[in-house]
């Protein structure tokens, strides 16, 4: 008897992870990241299952959200802990291009539901910190936030949005001109870029050139 107890308490477990991973993989699909709103009921009904078993297993919005953010990270292959400097580009390249293609023949929400994906966003910020960071060390502290906030944004959906709404580019086309965005600031930063070579000088049309030597331009003892 106690063997039949174990088998039908795994099968059991089984079944009820599959109605999980089932319920996750709809939401994901279906409804984030381009939904204003995650309904329940309307999970529910495509999975199909009761709203009492979303609950179940989900009791709010952001446990579910939460869900569906790893459920992105492992399916678009932007998998946050194998993130570097060297394949942070191809890694949102290939993110949006997944994203995309989960948009096309479907409205983009005024704004996606990010309720819940605070996790996600902090360790997406933790894998740039970790991959981008060093090679900013040579920057002062402010303008190498700014840099590492930069990769930051070129990762995130409403960037991917505004490329889709605004320029009429999809996922692939999106990513790859990210990918390109990406390896051109990194080359710029190994090349040991200080505050001159990111372009952080008056708009005087003097970058590159030596002090007293731009056109036009005299030395201190000749005003």
């Amino acid at each position: 008897m106690s063997g039949t107890r174990r088998y039908r308490s795994t099968l059991r477990e089984e079944q009820a992870a599959a109605t999980r991973a089932r319920i996750v993989e709809v939401a994901a699909e279906q409804f984030v990241p381009w939904a204003t709103e995650l309904p329940f009921e309307r999970v529910a009904e495509a999975v199909p299952v009761s709203v009492r078993t979303v609950y179940r297993h989900f009791p709010t919005q952001r446990d579910l959200l939460r869900a569906v953010g790893e459920y992105f990270e492992q399916n678009s292959g932007w998998h946050t802990d194998e993130v570097t400097s060297e394949n942070i580009g191809a890694k949102t390249r290939q993110m949006f291009a997944y994203l995309g293609a989960r948009v096309d023949g479907q409205a983009w929400g005024a704004h996606h539901a990010d309720t819940g994906m605070d996790e996600m966003r902090r360790r997406r910020r933790a894998a740039i910190e970790r991959s981008i960071g060093p090679l900013t060390e040579d920057l002062d502290p402010e303008l190498a936030r700014g840099v590492m906030a930069v990769f930051a944004g070129l990762t995130r959906l409403p960037f991917l949005q505004g490329m889709h709404d605004h320029w009429g580019l999809d996922g692939e086309q999106a990513g790859r001109a990210v990918e390109w965005a990406m390896n051109a600031l990194l080359r710029d930063l190994r090349r040991g870029g200080s505050h001159e070579q990111l372009g952080t000088e008056s708009g005087d049309g003097s970058a590159g050139h030596p002090a007293g030597a731009r056109a036009g331009a005299g030395g201190p003892d000749d005003e």
